[in-house]
């Protein structure tokens, strides 16, 4: 199992969106990692002495925004992916730097859904209005407990969607 697998499944054990956020970014630095070498020229010299120091761990290249951003950059990615991976960058910040852990029924969540361009596609919109339908019920019919859990899935899976469109745009 790789390590992204292992990620991928330890995002189901994530008690607060603040650890959702650490492990889905972790997620998304290493898919960038393991998928940036291929934009640069495949040669195995111009991999040995220029991609590879590139990103090494104390390399230039190691943060999910400037690999992301070099990916944009190079017009290998598009600008809607871009947009949600610096978004899962700036919503983790903000989590960090809060006293307490920030939980999935957090209205800052309930935005970062909302602001995802992965999931404002027509294809996947009925996952936004799934959310509407229970946050702004009056939790009569249905408990916290399965919006919370609404909104756990549809961020497991923005993730992984964000994952597949990031190797279909770098293997275009």
């Amino acid at each position: 199992m790789s390590r992204e697998d292992e990620l991928l499944e330890k995002l189901d054990e994530c008690e607060s969106a603040t650890a959702f956020l650490q492990v889905s970014n972790q997620i998304i630095n290493l898919k960038l990692k393991a998928l940036l070498p291929r934009v640069f020229v495949q040669d195995d010299l111009v991999k040995e002495y220029a991609v590879d120091p590139l990103l090494k761990d104390d390399g230039p290249l190691v943060t999910t925004d400037v690999m992301s951003k070099l990916m944009f950059a190079m017009g290998k990615i598009s600008l809607e992916t871009y947009a949600d991976i610096g978004l899962y960058d700036q919503v983790l910040e903000y989590a960090a730097s809060q006293p307490e852990s920030v939980e999935f029924v957090d209205d800052v969540i309930y935005d970062f859904i909302n602001n995802q361009a992965i999931l404002s596609s027509q294809q996947d919109s009925f996952y936004l209005e799934s959310i509407n339908q229970l946050k702004f019920s009056s939790f009569e019919s249905f408990s916290q407990m399965r919006y919370e859990s609404l909104i756990k899935t549809v961020l497991k899976l923005s993730c992984e969607m964000l994952l597949e469109r990031i190797e279909e745009e770098i293997n275009q």
